[in-house]
C-alpha cells in the first residue's frame, strides 16, 4: 500500500482515532455505477502501492485521495469494466482535504460517476467500493452512515500527522486499497470518497481462557463528502492556487532525507539545486528561507508552499560541523 492508503488500526481499546463539477454527459453515465470506478497503481522509490479512483469526465479526469498518489513518480489507472490501462498525471491536489485530481492520457468516452446532491443523514445506507487490499478487482462493502462532520487524525507519511475535518463516519468495511473510491448511496450516486479507516477488536477479558472465542470487531470508515471533494476539483480547474490547493509539479531541492531525528541529508542529486549550492550528504538542514526546520515533515510543508524556479535561502550544518547557507533556485520535482 502507499504511505497512508486507508491505514487500518487493530487495538483492544473501545475507541480508536485512525488515521461544482461540470454536468456529466448523459451518454457517459453508466447503467452500472461500478463502471465509473477505477483501479490505481502507483510506483515510488519505496515500491508499489494501490488505490481507487472515480471518473469525473468522459475525457479522463479522475478523482482520488491525495495520499494514494503522494510521493509517487508514476501513476497508472485501469478501467475494470474494459481492462484498459492509462498513464495518469496529477493535475493538482489539496492535502488538507486529501483530494487529488488526475488526468488520464488519451482517454475518451469513459463512464462517469453521478454525485449525490441529496442531504446525507445518519442511518443512510451506503456501499464502499474499491481496490480492496490492492487485489486488482473491485470489491463492495455495505454499511450505514453513523455520524457526520467528524474529525480524524491520520499519519501524513512524513513522520507527522494531519487532521481531516468534516468527514462522514460509516461502519462500511473499507480496507487498504479502497482509498479514493466511492461510497455509493442506494441510488448508485456517490455520497463521499473513502479516505481513512480503523478496526477495533474487543478481546475476551479472560485472556488465554478466551482462546477460540469470538472477538467482536468494530469497523469505522471515513469519507470526504463528495461536495467537498468536488469543490477542490473546481479550484484546481480554475488554475488558481490557494493556501492548501496546489496545481502542477512540486518544487524540490534534489535531496533525500534520512528518517531520523532532524533533517539529515542522506543523498544529494548531482547537478540538482542543492548540489549547486554546495550541500553535501551528511549535512543537516536547519532552515529554509528563514523558517526553522527540525523534521522531514517541516521541510515538506515549507516546500509545498513554494514553486519550481523560486529562489530560496537554505541553511545547513555540513559534516564538519560548520554552519553554511546558500541561495537555491528550486527545481521541478518528478515526484507527486
Amino acid at each position: 500500500m502507499n504511505k497512508r492508503s486507508l491505514a487500518l488500526v487493530t487495538t483492544t481499546a473501545a475507541c480508536v482515532l485512525a488515521l461544482g463539477v461540470p454536468k456529466l454527459a448523459p451518454a457517459a453515465t453508466p447503467a452500472d455505477p461500478a463502471e465509473s470506478v477505477v483501479l490505481i497503481t502507483v510506483r515510488s522509490a519505496s515500491g508499489e502501492g494501490a488505490g481507487t479512483g472515480m471518473v469525473l469526465t468522459a475525457s479522463g479526469e479522475v478523482l482520488t485521495n491525495y495520499h494514494v498518489v503522494e510521493g509517487s513518480s508514476e501513476v497508472s489507472v485501469t478501467i475494470p469494466a474494459t481492462g484498459k490501462t492509462y498513464s495518469a498525471t496529477v493535475v493538482g491536489h489539496d492535502a488538507s482535504r486529501d483530494v487529488a485530481l488526475l488526468q488520464l492520457q488519451d482517454a475518451a468516452g469513459l463512464a462517469t460517476i453521478t454525485p449525490d446532491r441529496d442531504v446525507v443523514s445518519a442511518g443512510d445506507t451506503l456501499t464502499a467500493m474499491g481496490n480492496a487490499s490492492g487485489g486488482g478487482e473491485l470489491v463492495a462493502a455495505s454499511g450505514q452512515v453513523t455520524a457526520l462532520n467528524q474529525k480524524v487524525t491520520v499519519d501524513d507519511g512524513n513522520g507527522g500527522t494531519e487532521t481531516l475535518t468534516g468527514v462522514i463516519e460509516t461502519n462500511a468495511g473499507a480496507v487498504p486499497g479502497d482509498s479514493g473510491g466511492p461510497m455509493f448511496d442506494s441510488e448508485g450516486e456517490v455520497t463521499g470518497m473513502t479516505t481513512a479507516g480503523s478496526q477495533t477488536v474487543t478481546r475476551d477479558p479472560g485472556g488465554m481462557r478466551g482462546a477460540g472465542r469470538s472477538m467482536p470487531i468494530t469497523t469505522v470508515s471515513y469519507a470526504v463528502p463528495i461536495s467537498d471533494a468536488l469543490a477542490v476539483v473546481d479550484q484546481i480547474r480554475s488554475g488558481t492556487e490557494t493556501a492548501t490547493t496546489r496545481i502542477g509539479a512540486k518544487a524540490y531541492l534534489g535531496i533525500t532525507v534520512a528518517p531520523a531525528a532532524g533533517v539529515w541529508v542522506n543523498s544529494v542529486l548531482a547537478d540538482g539545486p542543492a548540489a549547486e549550492a554546495g550541500l553535501v550528504a551528511g549535512s543537516t538542514i536547519t532552515s529554509l528561507d528563514g523558517q526553522a526546520v527540525v523534521s522531514q515533515s517541516d521541510l515538506a510543508e515549507l516546500l509545498a508552499q513554494l514553486e519550481p524556479g523560486q529562489q530560496v535561502t537554505l541553511t545547513w550544518v555540513d559534516p564538519s560541523g560548520s554552519r553554511r547557507s546558500g541561495t537555491i533556485a528550486l527545481g521541478t520535482s518528478q515526484v507527486n
